[in-house]
């Protein structure tokens, strides 16, 4: 049964396996009846129609005797049952008819009796988005000896493979998530504009909303998330690092993973197949792009043609003709980001992107690095998972580093819109409290393999 927000007409739906039977609308509400699915499965839908405003996906898990819908036939199960026996099948208790014959009875009972310890094999394909890091070895920390004493020492470090995404998650991407979580109803709370953990108080800060602050580009009306006009693709700023996490949580959810993050504790299971923050040492891998040595994703110079950062003649690395803030973007309020995979070499045209000043055109080089990693200099600064220790370079172990196990502040890595060649860097290293909110910082997401 698929829920909407007003009367739906024309729905057309397609499932991943088995095959529609009927569809059966009534006002808001679409009955979808398929036969031929496997048992233990995701079931992808594609939901379209001309009254909807846009397309859908949605994955459902199928599992017979799965009342409690937690993707595994349990002992709670068969609870859950037996406290509804004889009762008439409602829309709160239907789940319980497991035989879907119409009464709650003893065949229900059978049914998940037959199935116990059953789970749902449930894997999405990576999105195409998301991006395949190799395992191996690479040199960690200042190769060049040109940066500060907290990226040495240099050190050897092996990491698994994993995937990265390949680009910074966006206003829109984070404005959907939070429309999601607000619909879950127990996710997050808004006060005075800055979305909140829900029951939390003020204690766990995820990001803060426009007009509350002008450098954001999240909007609330009290009911609704919105993103400001034109800064849809442009990467999210003023998330807090507790804000970063959860959007993981909340975009595996969505799909059916295995969620990473506990956000009580904000501990990280790295075997789950959710999204997650990379590790200090996989970002770092990944900005380099399978190149050893390089001071950024690309190579050793940088320029504005390549990257959104502040070009000063200070460093002899940074070759940009046009110096200050990136020329296209440097006008009206902060944050002046610029859209995700802006640079890519490419023609861009001010139609298309709608930059603040006059010129009509620019050529752009590619700031991909060889891993086709976009903006891992410059832009926002990327939150990590890490704990933020100076002298962790010397204790680190050589495989898989995961940083300190406690501190008060995390690891950013990639330098913004505002900061100088040096910090945009693949070595350098920054560092926040986990509540910060900075028109500066932003994140992407990584899982494992």
């Amino acid at each position: 049964v698929l829920t909407f927000s007003g009367p739906v007409d024309g729905l057309n739906v397609q499932a991943s396996s088995g095959s529609v039977e009927a569809i059966l609308t009534n006002g808001a509400e679409a009955t979808v009846e398929l036969t031929g699915v496997e048992n233990a499965t995701c079931l992808a839908l594609e939901v379209s129609g001309a009254s909807l405003r846009a397309d859908a996906k949605i994955n459902v898990r199928c599992l017979v005797g799965d009342v409690r819908t937690d993707g595994v036939v349990n002992i709670f199960d068969l609870v859950n049952v037996r406290n509804a026996l004889n009762q008439p099948v409602t829309t709160a208790n239907y789940r319980a008819d497991v035989s879907a014959d119409g009464n709650i009875n003893i065949f229900d009972l059978v049914a998940i009796r037959n199935h116990l310890n059953t789970a749902a094999k449930c894997t999405p394909p990576t999105p195409e988005t998301m991006v395949l890091i190799p395992a191996g070895e690479f040199q960690m920390g200042d190769t060049r000896n040109e940066g500060e004493s907290r990226e040495r020492p240099v050190h050897v470090v092996y990491v698994d493979d994993f995937y990265m995404e390949r680009y910074e998650v966006t206003n829109q991407q984070y404005a959907d998530a939070l429309n999601w979580a607000l619909n879950q109803g127990n996710l997050i709370t808004v006060i005075n504009g800055v979305v909140y953990q829900a029951d939390s108080g003020t204690s766990f800060p995820y990001c803060i909303t426009n007009p509350t602050t002008p450098e954001s580009h999240i909007t609330w009306n009290g009911r609704v998330f919105g993103v400001l006009v034109g800064k849809d693709n442009h990467p999210i700023v003023q998330v807090s690092w507790y804000g970063a996490a959860a959007f993981c949580n909340w975009r595996s959810e969505m799909e059916l993973r295995t969620l990473c993050y506990n956000l009580s504790t904000w501990e990280c299971d790295f075997n789950a197949n959710g999204y997650r923050l990379p590790t200090e040492a996989e970002w770092e891998r990944a900005a380099r792009g399978g190149a050893a040595g390089w001071r950024f994703p690309w190579g050793n110079t940088i320029q504005h043609t390549r990257a959104n950062y502040y070009s000063s003649t200070s460093y002899s690395y940074d070759t940009s003709p046009t110096r200050s803030y990136h020329p296209l973007w440097n006008a009206g309020p902060h944050p002046w980001t610029s859209p995700v995979g802006f640079f890519d070499g490419s023609l861009r045209y001010k139609e298309d992107f709608n930059w603040p000043v006059s010129a009509s055109s620019y050529q752009t080089v590619s700031g991909a690095n060889g891993y086709g990693l976009h903006d891992m200099a410059g832009n926002p600064r990327e939150w990590c998972n890490d704990w933020y220790s100076g002298s962790y370079y010397s204790i680190s172990p050589h495989s898989n580093p995961r940083g300190p196990t406690s501190g008060s502040n995390r690891v950013a890595r990639g330098g913004s819109w505002a900061s100088y060649a040096i910090r945009c860097r693949v070595a350098y290293r920054d560092y926040f409290g986990a509540g910060t909110r900075s028109s500066s910082i932003g994140f992407r997401c990584a899982a494992g393999s």
